[in-house]
C-alpha cells in the first residue's frame, strides 16, 4: 500500500525543518589571529607601528588583528572593531549592529 499524500508531505516538512535546525546549530567560535591573516588580502604587507597598529605603505588607516577581532584606527583617531567568527571552514565578520558577512 502506498503512503498517503499528507504523510509524504509531513515527512518532507520534517526533513526540511531538521536540515534547517542542523544549519542553525553550527557552532561558531572566535577566529584565531592566524586564520584571519591567512584570509585577508594584503595582510602580509602590513607593518607594525609604535602605537600597536599595523599599516600598509601609503595608507593612513591602522589595523589591529587579534583572536576574534579586527580593529581599524582612522586618521581622525576614531576606531571601529568587528568580530571575526569561524566554524572551522567559513569566516564571518560581525559588526557592532550584529550584521554578518561571509569573508
Amino acid at each position: 500500500m502506498l503512503p498517503s499524500r499528507s504523510l509524504l508531505i509531513g515527512v518532507i516538512v520534517t526533513l526540511a525543518s531538521s536540515h534547517i535546525a542542523l544549519a542553525e546549530n553550527v557552532q561558531f567560535r572566535n577566529a584565531k589571529e592566524n586564520e584571519i591573516r591567512q584570509l585577508l588580502n594584503g595582510a602580509s604587507d602590513l607593518r607594525k607601528a609604535s602605537n600597536g597598529y599595523e599599516y600598509r605603505q601609503g595608507n593612513k588607516n591602522g589595523y589591529k588583528i587579534s583572536d576574534g577581532q579586527i580593529c581599524v584606527l582612522f586618521p581622525n583617531k576614531q576606531t571601529d572593531c568587528v568580530s571575526i567568527k569561524t566554524d572551522g571552514k567559513v569566516l564571518q565578520m560581525i559588526d557592532n549592529k550584529g550584521n554578518r558577512v561571509k569573508l
